[in-house]
């Protein structure tokens, strides 16, 4: 067996020849040999294109605030694998992840896993180890095949739906939300979180016998003002770096499984939620430093609006990458106007990031007149980002979760004083 959760991490790299394999027999053989399902505590899986892991922090922080113990599984991470398994809070230590996948390697015998099919086993054995009485669970990708799917979830929510990842889900809203739509369980609440749903969201849900309840059908959310299908109302805070949509939908969905919450609970609970990667607004050198993992259209879309309502004082600078199979040109347009210099680090370890060439070449393209920087690593893009700017501007961190963990990393050593810059 490996010897730290580095080299485990590397040999789950190793053990299946695809990275993306959507299908649920090989997992959910090796679960029942874990005799990880049926799930004995109650199961919440969060499936859709954007917002996922806000409305996880959110469900989360009320279930906390009613005294329930909560384990959450998210992905990707954004500096320790760690992150993706949180119980009560804490990460899952290297220890317990480590034994939890030796025990899945014991078990799994012949059977060959991915990499995410490995974590998701490994948080369900931790959360039932440490008999939780929630496990939220955030689907990886798409939802009927994904790994998460193999749990009979108590409820779903179904956030925003966007065309991402169109080569295993189809190249339609109306495609994908149907791949979404299969988290939900017969007789079962799945609540949405998107007004505008593709027109085959809720018939399919209907179709699999779930009970849909959707924004704007079923409730109601003016300004930070949610209402309930029972005419119940609570006054949402108003969290920059979060959508009010996916904050109400986690109080619907509990609502549904009949915890009682209160005014005071989503007030407490939400109004100082924040979570690492969105919209997150740091300081170093006097550089306002904005991180989003905004990595399709929809999330830089809502990223531009932002920038649109909060003007820097100064320049806006960009730290940007992503993968290579995204919509690059559309996104880089959303925000083009914004940026005056751009700087594009290269991620050598990750086959299927977008070359800083490639990236320039369509900046070039798009942002008639802005400066552009190719960087052989992420710690040369940021001192490079440093250096061209001044105190008063704003540097903006976004694209893919890789990016911007990297920049997080480079400015977490920097506070720290690990690192000193010229």
């Amino acid at each position: 067996m490996p010897a730290t959760l580095d080299a485990w991490l590397r040999h789950l790299e190793t053990l299946h020849p695809q990275k993306i394999d959507l299908e649920l027999r090989r997992v959910r053989t090796v679960a029942e040999r874990l005799d990880l399902l049926p799930a004995s505590n109650k199961t919440i899986t969060v499936a859709g294109t954007n917002g996922k892991g806000s409305c996880v922090a959110a469900l989360a922080a009320l279930l906390a605030k009613r005294g329930f113990t909560v384990g959450c599984y998210t992905s990707p991470h954004l500096l320790a694998f760690n992150e993706r398994i949180v119980l009560n809070g804490i990460p899952a230590t290297d220890a317990d992840i480590m034994e939890a996948f030796s025990t899945i390697e014991r078990e799994r015998q012949d059977i060959s896993l991915s990499y995410f099919e490995f974590a998701t086993l490994a948080a369900l054995y931790l959360f039932k180890a440490a008999r939780v009485d929630f496990q939220v669970l955030e689907v990886g990708l798409g939802g009927r095949l994904d790994a998460v799917n193999m749990v009979d979830a108590d409820a779903c929510v179904i956030t925003s739906i966007g065309i991402d990842h169109t080569e295993w889900l189809g190249d339609t809203r109306e495609l994908i939300a149907i791949e979404k739509a299969g988290v939900a369980r017969a007789g079962r609440p799945a609540v949405v979180a998107e007004e505008n749903s593709p027109s085959t969201l809720m018939p399919e849900l209907r179709e699999l016998a779930a009970i849909p309840y959707g924004l704007g059908e079923h409730w109601q959310l003016a300004g930070q003002e949610l209402t309930l299908t029972d005419g119940t109302r609570f006054n949402l805070p108003d969290v920059d770096s979060l959508q009010t949509s996916n904050l109400a939908a986690a109080v619907v969905v509990l609502s549904k499984l009949g915890v009682a919450i209160s005014q005071e609970d989503v007030s407490a609970s939400l109004g100082s939620l924040q979570v690492p990667g969105r919209r997150q607004v740091l300081d170093y050198r006097g550089r306002s430093w904005w991180l989003d993992v905004a990595h399709n259209s929809e999330a830089v879309q809502q990223l531009a609006r932002v920038l649109a309502k909060s003007p820097s004082s100064g320049n806006t600078h960009a730290i940007f990458g992503a993968m290579a199979d995204k919509p690059l040109h559309d996104m880089i347009g959303l925000v083009g106007e914004e940026i005056s210099t751009w700087h594009l680090p290269r991620h050598p370890e990750i086959d299927r990031a977008a070359s800083p060439e490639n990236l320039q070449a369509l900046i070039v393209a798009v942002s008639v007149g802005a400066e552009v920087h190719c960087h052989a690593s992420p710690q040369s893009a940021f001192e490079a980002a440093v250096v061209q700017s001044e105190v008063g501007d704003r540097i903006l961190v976004f694209g893919s979760f890789v990016t911007v963990g990297a920049q997080l990393a480079c400015l977490t050593r920097a506070q720290a004083g690990r690192e000193t810059l010229d």
